[in-house]
């Protein structure tokens, strides 16, 4: 599935990320792995958060709305779909990558602590008026 890969490409290519049909047992990264993720700010538009992801530690399945990812580390991780394709990614500290809705499992395949900032959108842009 070439989506996997674009992102795996794209974000560690992120840490944290398919666009697919999000299967009803995908869970909120945040309520799933609170040892790992700290929010910083949430609001009704957007919800920004700190991700650390110790190397050999995975994530399950979860799911995120259309977010940017900004690596605060060099990163290595393996991203897995919900229909078992899997994808590594690297990254490079001031990455920045965009990714649309996606859900899949995050294991850091690397060496180093994953760290991160995730700003997830909760609402689509407004369309300007004429």
């Amino acid at each position: 599935m070439r989506p996997l890969r674009t992102f795996a490409s794209g974000f560690l290519l992120t840490t944290l990320w398919l666009p697919s049909v999000e299967p009803i047992n995908a869970q909120d990264p945040v309520r799933l792995a609170p040892k790992n993720i700290k929010v910083l700010l949430e609001n009704n538009r957007v919800r920004v958060y700190e991700v650390r992801i110790q190397p050999g530690e995975k994530i399950p399945m979860h799911s995120h709305p259309p977010h940017l990812t900004y690596s605060l580390s060099t990163a290595k991780g393996k991203y897995s779909s919900p229909d078992g394709e899997t994808a590594i990614g690297e990254a490079k500290p001031g990455a920045v990558f965009w990714s649309e809705a996606i859900t899949h499992a995050s294991e850091n395949v690397g060496t180093t602590e994953i760290h991160a900032l995730v700003v997830e959108l909760k609402e689509p842009p407004k369309k300007k008026s004429k």
